[in-house]
């Protein structure tokens, strides 16, 4: 929306939709990054922190002496003087207005630990090999107690208490429904039930977390160097927790190693890295360890889901109950937990079902907490709803694509409200379905079936649909919420920089703000600079989460950018002699009647002629600060009502094409094909860029990984190669198309794409290992889709007809 003036182009876009690099990729690629650790501060000491070896403990005694004795050694610190000297570490999310339960968390632990990992004790050291060795040092004397570490055990009476003051282990139960469900399972044809399951998994960051905080007692002032999302959360975090202003502290986030979530605040080792600066008045630094960043850096995504499905005559689910238990580990100030409430907040995805009932219960075990992580809990939905449609269409022998097809909400339903508070912005799901089946090709399969038999192997086809909210606004929370500001400036020669309140985690974009900026001003991108992640430069932001830098960063950008536009365009309008609506924008150059001025020229007329003709009208200088608070969201919920927490629904349909080893059961996955539809695309090349960082997540997710646990909470997955992901060897081409369906609720329509991928592709390699054995009752539930959990899965499976593969009916496939 431009105030006055026609641009040169019918769509008023010459960035927009281009497919630009990322800026900061050559100076990556030549290793010319400035990570946390490239930051070197003369004088700097490291830090060491000591770990509870066992899950569940009391802390009798710390002994720093030993440490402190080694030569190199600065210092030392146990969690009893942490508690006396800070206070707790402040929560993301605010369990009070939520309904959880909370605990008082602090930089180290001072009485009782909590899951193996847990911080008790720090030693300062003058390099990080002396700081280790001295954290080793350190004797401290635990109690070990009985530790529970699975759900279902936490849920038992008689139990061991995680935390003993609260009777029992739940952080938080809720639940919703509409209509009877009760009456509906029993007056229907059919019921279905199952459960779908999903294990421990954490992000990998190639660069794991890390800081450097120096005090300059001669300013008063903390500069805090880390590798986050949030700068300016970090900034009030800490000066709550450590009682300063929080314009005494300064936070930098140089460049970050990848993030998915786990790089959000507030965390042990801020605040006491905080601490140590203050106390010791010189610099001090702590690199995550990749046993730390596994064991301790946060976990994510193990639920239960259990479900019972109502099926009438023309076979339609007409209801559904969802019992959801999530494993979400010790409580911390973390707002990881809120996965689980996600979970439940997007069933039944993108599908229609008139009764409903969903009740969650997120359990607290001796395990790491978990953090925020890729999916954010809409995966397990997606998973969860896939299973149940590939479970209908099994019961029935139908197409599996047909079965969706019948559920699927149509694109002229929207805005669709759920019981669950959600309002879905917009979409064309059949499209999507139906588009990506073509894509996949599904008339060649028998050829290619008979290729793979060949070969001793099996081959399957499977689909799934998805949907990803995304823009999060929790009501009370400092850390999610649904607005960000920019602050856009011309200088006198004509260079644009774009101040923005979100961050870069390594995803490219503050290309993609660039774009936005450059076709609000109508100039080149090449003009457009962009600054990030500097809480004294920036404008007060909330970071990046959820997929929220274009859609509510870039929307601020827009509104700064365009304030900056109309003061241009009525200046220009002036020295041109016409009225501003009779003024043409295009290819940096203003012009009307037959005359036309250089882009340059105008911002040069605003500088140097404030109290002329031209110029005198308007405020001087080019600079502007704008905030954008996004739409679709209800934090004040009519009686009856629920709260909507996400303003806009990105979607898409996946087909996963994979190889099984009946033999080992070992699964390949040998093709994939996505259509997703995350609104206007900004930038398509980084778009896809992250679609394929999230599908080979999700992959990993699928097929290999899982953090294990023993029986006494020990920790089995301390290393890469416990731990195992993939690699590009083990990813076949990502053929991903885009269906671009505008949502209502931005300014360009974007919806974001940072976590799409995700779920859809769970499922539908799930449902691709099932197709690849048609004559087995195989149904699989839990992942991952280990070897041999699928080789036991076919051994067990009862033998059943013939049914309808995947996708290749015409029925399915035609339109």
């Amino acid at each position: 929306m431009w105030v006055g003036a026609r641009s040169a182009r019918p769509d008023g876009m010459t960035s927009v939709g281009r497919g630009l690099p990322a800026r900061a990729n050559a100076r990556l690629a030549r290793g010319r990054g400035r990570f946390v650790d490239d930051v070197r501060l003369p004088g700097t000491c490291h830090v060491a922190i000591v770990r509870s070896p066992h899950a569940s403990a009391e802390v009798l005694e710390v002994d720093l002496e030993p440490a402190l004795a080694l030569p190199g050694v600065v210092a030392a610190v146990d969690g009893a003087e942490i508690r006396r000297r800070t206070r707790p570490i402040p929560e993301g999310w605010d369990t009070l207005v939520i309904g959880a339960r909370r605990v008082d968390w602090y930089a180290l632990a001072a009485e009782r630990v909590r899951y193996l990992g847990e911080a008790v004790a720090a030693v300062v050291a003058s390099d990080r090999h002396t700081a280790i060795q001295a954290a080793e040092a350190v004797e401290v004397r635990y109690q070990p107690l009985p530790a529970v570490t699975s759900a279902e055990r936490a849920l038992e009476p008689g139990a061991p208490l995680v935390e003993p003051a609260w009777g029992d282990n739940l952080l938080l139960t809720q639940e919703f429904d509409a209509g009877d469900v009760d009456a509906a399972l029993a007056r229907a044809e059919r019921v279905l039930s199952g459960q779908v399951s999903s294990q421990r998994i954490t992000g990998v960051p190639i660069e794991p977390r890390g800081i450097l905080a120096s005090w300059d007692a001669g300013e008063g002032r903390l500069t805090f160097w880390e590798s986050t999302q949030q700068p300016h959360q970090v900034r009030s975090y800490l000066a709550q927790a450590l009682a300063i202003d929080e314009a005494a502290i300064h936070v930098v986030q140089p460049h970050v190693g990848g993030a998915f979530g786990l790089k959000q605040p507030t965390s042990q080792e801020e605040v006491l890295l905080a601490f140590l600066a203050l106390e010791l008045g010189r610099p001090v630094k702590w690199i995550e360890s990749r046993f730390e960043s596994l064991a301790a850096g946060g976990h994510a995504r193990e639920t239960s889901c259990e479900y019972r499905a109502a099926v009438d005559g023309d076979g339609r689910i007409t209801a559904l109950r969802v019992e959801i238990v999530a494993d979400v580990g010790a409580p911390t100030a973390f707002l990881g937990w809120g996965m689980s409430l996600v979970t439940m907040f997007c069933v039944p995805t993108v599908y229609r079902v008139p009764e409903i009932a969903v009740r969650l219960r997120s359990v607290v075990t001796n395990k790491c907490p978990w953090t925020p992580y890729r999916g954010f809990g809409k995966d397990v939905a997606t998973l969860l709803m896939e299973r149940v449609m590939d479970h209908l269409a099994g019961e029935l022998r139908e197409d599996r694509v047909a079965v969706r097809l019948r559920h699927l909400i149509g694109p002229d339903e929207f805005p669709y409200r759920r019981p669950s508070g959600a309002v879905l912005d917009s979409g064309d799901y059949p499209r999507a379905l139906r588009r990506v089946v073509g894509r996949a090709r599904s008339g060649e399969l028998e050829a290619q079936r008979a290729a793979a038999a060949a070969r001793g192997r099996r081959l399957g086809l499977g689909v799934a649909m998805e949907l990803t909210p995304e823009g999060v606004a929790v009501h009370g929370s400092l850390m999610n919420n649904g607005y960000d500001g920019a602050t856009v400036r011309i200088s006198p020669s004509g260079e644009v920089t774009v101040l923005t309140g979100v961050t870069n985690p390594g995803s490219g974009n503050e290309t993609a703000l660039a774009q936005i900026a450059a076709d609000a001003l109508d100039c080149a991108v090449e003009r457009v600079t962009v600054v990030q992640g500097d809480t004294d430069a920036c404008p007060w932001g909330l970071g990046n989460y959820s997929s929220r830098s274009v859609i509510i960063g870039g929307s601020a950008v827009q509104l700064a950018a365009a304030d900056l536009r109309a003061k241009l365009l009525a200046v220009a309008a002036s020295m041109l002699g016409v009225a501003p609506v009779e003024v043409t924008i295009g290819d940096e150059r203003f012009s009307a009647a037959g005359r036309s001025l250089g882009f340059a020229e105008v911002v040069r007329e605003v500088y140097w002629h404030a109290y002329e003709g031209h110029a005198d009208k308007v405020e001087p200088a080019l600079e502007a600060t704008r905030y954008y608070r996004i739409d679709n969201i209800n934090h004040q919920p009519r009686p009856g009502e629920r709260a909507n927490l996400y303003p806009t629904w990105a979607s898409g349909a996946v087909a996963c094409l994979v190889e099984v080893d009946p033999a080992t059961g070992l699964v390949e996955l040998v093709g994939y094909h996505a259509v997703e539809d995350a609104g206007t695309i900004v930038n398509p090349l980084l778009a896809e860029a992250n679609l394929h960082g999230a599908v080979a997540q999700a992959v990993g997710g699928a097929l290999y990984e899982r953090l294990a646990y023993d029986q006494g909470g020990q920790f089995l997955s301390g290393t890469l190669m416990d731990y195992t992901i993939p690699t590009a060897v083990e990813l076949p081409l990502l053929e991903i198309e885009h269906q671009r369906t505008p949502s209502p609720f931005t300014p360009l329509g974007t919806k974001g794409v940072g976590e799409s991928g995700m779920g859809g592709t769970l499922a539908a390699i799930c449902a691709a290992v099932e197709d690849a054995f048609p004559e087995l009752e195989l149904r699989l539930g839990e992942l991952p889709l280990t070897p041999d959990r699928v080789w036991r899965a076919i051994r067990q499976a009862d033998r059943k007809e013939p049914a309808c593969r995947t996708a290749t009916s015409a029925s399915a496939t035609r339109g």
